[in-house]
């Protein structure tokens, strides 16, 4: 009987090559943009997250940081088993080890080829955001910065501060969750899923800063994540950020716009100002020194010290931990068909510009 079921099983290198086929096949449709659009983006993925959302969305314990933790012990765990038995030549026994390794490797790159993988690939996203196209110049750039300087300092007057001069939230962590979720569902756009999205506070927001992360959304479990150790003025954008993310959106900058717009035209002055604080610091950042120089100098005084609080704040989490996780995020964008790896999250000039013609003309 033990010898008919040996029979009957799979040889392990059969088995491997059907699954990497698999996987092969689903990133292979994935980067066929009809099939990441309406097959996957707004078909599989949207469902399957929305299941799994259901499940993990409305319990307050971030599952990502604890994964995390447990992946890392039991990596050091695993690696340490497969050296000793390589030790005692017990070759066979660390082969099926290395065996089950490659096959968890292959399910978790298969899950992400499923979940998030081909919202690389989807079409354009400036109708979904009610924004014309726009051909960007020097000169709409220059003119975009200013309106947004000019915005930012009205805002800032509204906005009450605390003794470091830094905004004070006016709305809980759980509050601002139901404003975007609100925001989301306010642009009416079949682009983005339409289900809610619970964004998790993680405990180890600390050690999340030495890594750089602001937020991060983990598609295993459809949870969008947020570093609560960061100023008050970034929490917006962050949450929306990583909310874009489970709507179905992947790309950083895209990411990246639509917080700064639903941020921008949410109508709540923290909000906004949050939104302002990121746009105007891209914006300045895209014009040649001279220009720079003159719209940062128009920035009101309070504006400019919580821009230097903010980069203060960051400075004080950099080191060779923040550079080796910035440059596994640069190769993950990269192997992702982002060329410009982090550089991406930035890239947001031509939307600013076209959110800056859409709010000017009414």
């Amino acid at each position: 009987m033990e010898l008919l079921n040996a029979r009957r099983r799979m040889p392990r290198p059969q088995k491997f090559c059907i699954f990497a086929l698999c996987t092969l096949a689903v990133f292979a449709l994935g980067n066929i943009p009809v099939f990441a659009e309406y097959v996957f983006a707004r078909g599989i993925t949207r469902w399957i997250s929305f299941l799994i959302g259901r499940i993990t969305n409305f319990i307050a314990v971030s599952f990502y940081e604890w994964t995390a933790v447990l992946l890392i012990v039991a990596g050091v765990a695993y690696a340490a088993g497969v050296i000793l038995l390589l030790c005692k030549k017990r070759f066979a026994r660390a082969g099926r080890w290395l065996y089950r390794l490659v096959m968890f490797g292959l399910a978790v790159l298969l899950a992400f080829g499923v979940l998030y993988a081909p919202l690389y690939n989807r079409g354009d996203l400036f109708p979904a955001l009610g924004l014309p196209q726009v051909q960007v110049t020097e000169e709409n750039v220059y003119a975009a910065a200013e309106y947004f300087v000019d915005m930012l300092n009205q805002t800032s007057a509204k906005l009450e501060r605390d003794e470091k001069g830094n905004v004070v939230a006016d709305c809980s962590f759980d509050e601002l969750a139901d404003i975007l979720n609100e925001e989301y569902q306010s642009l009416g756009s079949s682009y983005f899923a339409g289900f809610e999205v619970r964004p998790k506070q993680v405990v180890l927001s600390v050690p999340m800063s030495y890594l750089g992360i602001t937020g991060i959304y983990f598609p295993f479990y459809a949870e969008a994540n947020v570093n609560v150790n960061i100023p008050a003025c970034d929490l917006p954008v962050t949450m929306a950020h990583e909310m874009a993310h489970a709507k179905g959106v992947s790309m950083e900058n895209e990411a990246n716009l639509i917080a700064y717009v639903l941020c921008i035209r949410s109508g709540s002055d923290y909000l906004a100002y949050s939104g302002l604080m990121a746009a105007v610091s891209n914006l300045l950042n895209a014009l040649p020194d001279e220009s720079y120089s003159a719209l940062r100098d128009r920035l009101s005084p309070e504006v400019l010290l919580e821009y230097r609080n903010v980069s203060e704040h960051y400075r004080q989490y950099s080191g060779i931990i923040d550079e080796i996780s910035s440059w596994f995020n640069d190769l993950f964008l990269k192997a992702n068909g982002i060329p410009s790896g982090t550089r991406n999250y930035g890239e947001t000039t031509r939307g600013l510009v076209s959110l800056y013609l859409s709010l000017a003309q009414g």
